[in-house]
């Protein structure tokens, strides 16, 4: 409808508006209704995926976080082990009791199998 639709002029000059019969309001109502109820479906769905992507992410993320951690540990275990063995010979090398001893002249190695 145009405007000139929408007004009608009576008898004395004055603009009465055309009334719509209240069917059509309630169709009109109906069709904004259907049609916001989809947009918010849509974008309740939207933020749902892309929660739940958000979160598969991370998760993954935290998982490959935890395996280099743990290689990590066991690097660092396994160097602290190396330090100690490494310590420990100098250590004994080093006391006064194991320079005192004397070395054998023929040592002779037993094999054993």
């Amino acid at each position: 409808m145009t405007l000139s639709e929408d007004l009608i002029i009576g008898k004395r000059g004055k603009t009465i508006p055309v009334k719509t019969p209240l069917s059509q309001e309630i169709k009109k109502s109906i069709y904004m209704l259907i049609f916001t109820l989809l947009a918010i479906m849509v974008l309740v769905s939207m933020a749902y995926l892309l929660n739940s992507s958000q979160t598969t992410q991370k998760g993954y993320s935290l998982k490959q976080q935890q395996l280099e951690k743990d290689q990590l540990t066991q690097q660092t275990h396994d160097l602290v082990g190396k330090i100690i063995q490494a310590q420990s010979f100098s250590s004994i090398q080093n006391n006064e009791l194991v320079k005192k001893m004397t070395k054998p002249e023929k040592p002779v190695y037993l094999d054993v199998k």
